[in-house]
């Protein structure tokens, strides 16, 4: 029996042990806790002010007994209700009726409730405190109540305090005077966007009724809003490429040219272009020679320009339309002023030209911009070479169709004619004009004024390192102001521009013929080499009213001149060396064929091309017609048609098209429909 005793001993020992250690790790003894008290509907940023359908819901620290919990909950005031559970371990309790609004209730909760396994709370809610909203209210307007000068593309924002019952705002919701609109909401905010933007002054009133009702169906106050827009637009005066030319630059910047300056701070998102271009938007004025040193464009990052410019980053895709949308975010600088609304044109490229060698080179300002186009002897394919902002006035090509030089503004610039390459030729503090290259294509002569438009004549720029500029005369130079020279590029006179080219080389370069900006005729005997003595200048008893031009057969210069006021303008031959020789009345423009063919313009009667097989013989008329004059003729490089501009009678700025004819009258036709001042090239 001891040793039973002994035995059994040890095994009641292990026998309480375990069951201490089964009540100590596997009994739960915890009582259940309360986790949080919270509003289904709360407002947002508030988490004790609930709408009036909100429920009361309570998270629990374990799953309880149910009964336990509803039987010790009370709120005051008095509310009845229903209960309902998420798994036992939270508990909501919906009001049976909507909850009285603006009204403080307190939720208790006493001790005594239970877990599954009977632990009891010895903690509840002894105050939980929350109020219910009164009737919604409107938190922002935008535009605020009473604002002035809003932009009529300003989005209309109404922010609730709540969110709403969409259908029954947009039933109560008026804007006066009525224009169609829609509606869109985030949340509590409302977008009210115009179906076609606000009108400029116009005085806007936004209503909603008492109709309109929060979620829970508690209505909103009549509320309403007036704001005023802006009394003006902002006018866009042009733009550039000018909408539906083809054979545009691949080169071309676009460009929009206002009636007021631009905020630089509005014009980020100015600019949709279709398809896509990367580049960079800015606001400037562009150069103006018409004043002394005025011609240097720059950005205006403290002020606006009128001129909102988009580079493109890399050269745009050739053969290829590109529709540009102007958007209505564009403002004014320093008053309330804005684009009216969005304008959208389009433009197509053309294919850069490789060469110009046997093509009609001539001035068009019909991307916008007068600059020099190219097409082909039949007028097809124009496609445009320069791609300034301001209208090109005069320019050249290298015998080789390689090259071009070109004036704009007061600078002369120079690039290849696939448009790469280009460089500005004019130093800062100086104005240039007129430039042709020398017979060699190793330099360039040009007109020069300083900053203050002082006349420094006619110089020669070589485009060889190591060479020194020279001065060719002393006087001479094209005058101030060619911006002028908008429209067409004409001048309105059927002379040779003021700003055009004004003189013509013999072969080898020796001799040079200049016409000066007041018409006086300059013979320039030039050196044989840079270290030669200077140029000799001798001036003649003419006053020109064209352009001279070289007839190698004759070893002769022509132009169209007078030897004074009173007596009828005349084609001249000039050898040098020789005394001028009057041939036969002419006015206007002057030009000849390789093999000495001489045609000239007469407007005194008969507004015609007169043409004269040798400069000796009578002249006979071409291409008459009482509606339009005739500009600056020149011979296709066989001699087989001469190509010239029209301008409509009366209104001698305005181009008629270019034309072709043949020597004996026959096979007048039309290559283009506008262009100044063209060359047939080699």
């Amino acid at each position: 029996m001891g040793r039973v005793v002994r035995i059994a001993s040890p095994l009641v020992a292990l026998a309480i042990l375990a069951v201490i250690l089964y009540n100590a790790t596997l009994v739960d003894r915890v009582p259940p806790t309360i986790e949080k008290v919270y509003l289904s509907q709360p407002l947002p940023g508030d988490d004790h002010t609930g709408q009036t359908l909100t429920t009361i819901d309570i998270r629990f620290s374990k799953p309880v007994r149910t009964g336990t919990v509803e039987r010790r909950f009370t709120i005051t005031p008095d509310v009845v209700g229903t209960w309902s559970w998420e798994g036992q371990r939270v508990a909501v309790f919906t009001p049976s009726h909507k909850l009285a609004p603006s009204t403080k209730f307190t939720v208790h909760l006493a001790t005594g409730f239970e877990d599954l396994v009977g632990n009891v709370a010895n903690t509840g809610i002894d105050a939980w405190v929350f109020r219910t909203v009164g009737p919604p209210a409107v938190k922002a307007f935008q535009p605020a109540d009473g604002t002035r000068d809003v932009a009529v593309d300003s989005p209309i924002k109404v922010t609730f305090d709540r969110l709403m019952d969409t259908a029954s705002v947009a039933a109560a919701l008026r804007l006066s005077p009525a224009i169609a609109y829609t509606l869109a909401w985030s949340g509590p905010v409302l977008v009210v966007t115009p179906a076609r933007g606000l009108e400029f002054a116009m005085t806007y009133t936004l209503t909603i009724g008492s109709a309109a009702t929060d979620t829970d169906g508690t209505g909103l106050p009549p509320v309403d809003i007036t704001f005023t827009t802006v009394s003006s637009s902002l006018v866009a005066l042009s733009t550039v490429p000018a909408a539906n030319v083809s054979g545009v630059s691949v080169r071309t910047p676009i460009a929009v040219v206002f009636d007021s300056p631009v905020d630089p701070d509005s014009i980020g998102a100015a600019f949709q272009i279709t398809p896509p271009v990367a580049g960079d938007v800015r606001v400037l004025d562009l150069p103006d020679d018409t004043k002394p040193a005025q011609h240097e464009a720059s950005p205006t990052p403290a002020g606006g320009g009128h001129v909102l410019l988009f580079s493109p980053g890399a050269p745009l895709a050739a053969h290829t339309t590109y529709t540009v949308t102007l958007r209505p975010v564009v403002h004014a600088l320093g008053q309330p002023s804005q684009l009216g609304a969005a304008q959208t044109w389009s433009f197509t490229t053309g294919q850069p030209a490789q060469i110009a060698q046997n093509q009609i080179a001539f001035l068009s300002g019909r991307s916008g911009i007068v600059n020099v186009w190219l097409m082909n002897p039949d007028g097809t394919n124009a496609r445009q070479l320069t791609s300034e902002l301001l209208p090109v006035t005069a320019f050249d090509v290298s015998g080789d169709g390689a090259n071009l030089v070109y004036a704009v503004g007061g600078q002369v610039r120079r690039m290849r004619v696939d448009g790469s390459d280009l460089t500005t030729v004019t130093q800062a503090g100086r104005y240039e004009y007129a430039p042709a290259f020398t017979p060699d294509g190793n330099a360039i002569v040009l007109g020069r004024r300083d900053a203050s438009g002082a006349d420094l004549g006619y110089w020669r720029i070589p485009l060889l390192p190591g060479l020194q500029e020279r001065q060719l005369t002393p006087d001479g130079a094209p005058p101030l102001g060619s911006v002028s020279l908008g429209g067409d590029g004409l001048a309105t006179t059927a002379g040779a521009s003021p700003w055009g080219r004004r003189l013509a080389f013999s072969p080898d370069g020796r001799e040079l013929l200049l016409v000066g900006s007041d018409g006086g005729v300059r013979l320039v005997d030039l050196p044989a080499t840079a270290s030669a003595p200077a140029p000799v200048v001798t001036r003649l008893p003419l006053s020109a009213d064209s352009a001279p031009i070289w007839v190698a057969r004759d070893a002769t210069f022509y132009l169209v001149a007078r030897p004074d006021q009173t007596t009828p303008s005349a084609l001249y031959a000039i050898r040098p060396g020789a005394s001028p020789t009057r041939l036969f009345i002419a006015a206007g423009s002057v030009t000849a064929s390789a093999d000495g063919q001489v045609a000239a313009l007469d407007v005194a009667d008969a507004p015609g091309v007169l043409y004269a097989s040798r400069p000796d013989h009578e002249p006979t008329t071409l291409a008459a017609d009482p509606a339009y004059a005739a500009r600056s003729p020149v011979f296709a490089p066989d001699g087989s048609q001469i190509l010239f501009a029209r301008v409509a009678a009366g209104q001698t700025d305005h181009s008629g098209g270019l034309w072709v004819v043949g020597p004996d009258g026959s096979g007048l036709r039309q290559l283009a429909p506008d262009g100044a001042y063209p060359r047939w090239l080699p």
